[in-house]
This record gives C-alpha cells, sequence and structure tokens, in this order.
C-alpha cells in the first residue's frame, strides 16, 4: 500500500514537473514578432529616395513615382509610374535584363528609371538580426544546464533519489547529469544566437 502512495505521488509530482517546464517552455516562445519598417532611405547618385514598400512609393526631390515590382524564381520586373502619368518598365532575368518607356517618358524631367531601378536594389533589406526568438529558452536552458552541471548530486536527488532511502547515486549517474548539464549549457547558448 505504501508503495503504491508512493508512485502515485512520483507521477503527479513528474507530471507537475513536465507540466511547469512545458509552461516555461510556452512562455519563452512567446514573443511579440517585430515588424520590420517598410519604409527605408537609399542614396543614390548624390540623391536621397525614400522607398515606401508597403504603399509602394518612391519619394524624392519633392515628388513621389508609384511602382510595382513582380516576379519570382530569379526574375523581376519593375513598373514605374511618374506623377505625370509616364511610364517606364525594366525585367530581368538571370543576368539579362531589358526595358521600355511610354511615349510621354522624360528622363530628365525626373529620375530616370534606370536609376529608381538602382534604389530598389539597393533597398532590399538584409536579413535582420532574429536572435530574440529563442532568448528565453536559451536562458532557461542555461539555468538548467549549470545546475545540473554544478550540483549533478541535487539534481540525481531530485529526479530518483528522494524514491528510495539511503540512496547514493554511482560515478555513472553524476557525470551523466553533469555531462547533460554542459550539453544545455551548449544547446542554451545556440539559441541565444540563432
Amino acid at each position: 500500500m505504501r508503495h503504491d502512495a508512493v508512485k502515485s505521488k512520483t507521477r503527479r509530482f513528474r507530471g507537475l514537473s513536465w507540466l511547469v517546464l512545458l509552461l516555461l517552455l510556452f512562455l519563452a516562445a512567446c514573443g511579440s514578432e517585430k515588424k520590420p519598417s517598410t519604409v527605408y532611405e537609399v542614396e543614390e547618385q548624390g540623391k536621397v529616395f525614400t522607398v515606401d514598400q508597403e504603399q509602394q512609393t518612391i519619394s524624392v526631390d519633392g515628388y513621389v513615382c508609384q511602382y510595382e515590382v513582380t516576379g519570382s524564381g530569379g526574375s523581376a520586373d519593375l513598373h514605374v509610374t511618374y506623377p505625370d502619368g509616364s511610364t517606364y518598365w525594366w525585367s530581368e532575368g538571370g543576368h539579362v535584363g531589358y526595358g521600355g518607356w511610354s511615349d510621354n517618358y522624360d528622363p530628365d524631367k525626373y529620375v530616370a528609371g534606370e536609376v529608381l531601378w538602382d534604389v530598389l536594389c539597393l533597398s532590399v533589406p538584409t536579413k535582420t538580426d532574429d536572435s530574440g526568438h529563442y532568448i528565453g529558452l536559451g536562458l532557461i536552458l542555461i539555468l538548467l544546464g549549470a545546475v545540473h552541471a554544478i550540483s549533478p548530486h541535487t539534481m540525481w536527488y531530485l529526479s530518483y533519489g528522494w524514491h528510495f532511502k539511503d540512496a547514493e547515486p554511482s560515478d555513472l549517474a553524476l557525470f551523466a547529469e553533469r555531462a547533460g548539464g554542459i550539453v544545455a549549457i551548449v544547446a542554451g547558448v545556440v539559441c541565444l544566437f540563432v
């Protein structure tokens, strides 16, 4: 009868431990993802261009051009509409590109379409730093790993030793606890920088 009561408490303790661990992992994984800015400034040929990717506009010299970029698989098509209604288009695939413009297009009146293409190519944001996604998980792993590495006897007792009277861990069990702690610390550090 006493053995069944100990088993029941053990199951409840382990179940509660797993529940707390899963809750901590869930909370560590939660976080508001930063929405990247869709407005960029690019300097090209001595001018500052403001590119708004959400509104699909390029502002320079006090006027605003509408643009649309489409394409996939290594090809891209650009269509620019200037304030006076004139248009410029450019299509590029691989290492080859070609373009054209409407009859009323004047490259001297506004910034030339080729320059706008260059501006859009320069305004593509580089990969953002996403290292903040796993900070919570990394810190939890480092904390748990440190406790396992520093005090393997205590962690062994919390896992197994309390089940038995006067139980002592073997050297192999202590080594496994310490090695597991070191692995958890390394995994935590990796989570911080990935």
